[in-house]
């Protein structure tokens, strides 16, 4: 809703804004709780708490996901402002500068759940392999060009990779 009123308005968010409206309506902490659905008796009710409390590990994934996102996809939006559009026009800076910022951003965001993976003792692995198997994936997604919108042969090969040819020890 308000995504939509800012675009009917024109009106370019603050960074600030952006985070915390696209934080939640990006989808990134519901795709990784829904990922927990096959995981069996390691998920407990504890789990999703601790999921929806927005601990480092889910926090710093979410902002890695969120951020890698704008930078390839900001030129393709007709709709609301991109997080790189909001940081031009809040900060008056090149586009170049603000995906030096972005790249940045995404890579204190893995130095954070590189800490939290060697830190954690209070949740299982299994569920903290879970979090960072999500910031890979946007990383084969997200890397040099949305991959996820435009599919190509380089996605393609990416899967045909894990799922269909052998495996080469």
């Amino acid at each position: 809703m308000t995504q939509e009123k800012w675009n009917h308005e024109g009106y370019i968010p603050t960074m600030e804004e952006h985070m915390e409206l696209t934080f939640i309506s990006s989808g990134y902490k519901y795709t990784l709780a829904s990922s927990f659905a096959d995981m069996g008796d390691v998920i407990t009710d504890d789990t999703f708490e601790w999921a929806f409390t927005n601990p480092p590990l889910v926090k710093a994934c979410c902002v890695h996901c969120r951020i890698m996102d704008d930078i390839v996809t900001h030129m393709e939006r007709q709709h609301v402002a991109s997080g790189v559009e909001c940081y031009m026009n809040q900060f008056d800076v090149t586009e170049q500068h603000v995906y030096s910022v972005f790249n940045k951003k995404v890579e204190d965001a893995w130095k954070e759940m590189n800490r939290e993976y060697l830190i954690r003792k209070d949740i299982k692995m299994p569920i903290v392999m879970r979090v960072l198997n999500l910031a890979r994936a946007m990383d084969v997604l997200y890397t040099n060009k949305d991959h996820f919108t435009h599919v190509g042969e380089e996605l393609i090969t990416h899967i045909k990779h894990l799922l269909v040819d052998d495996i080469i020890i």
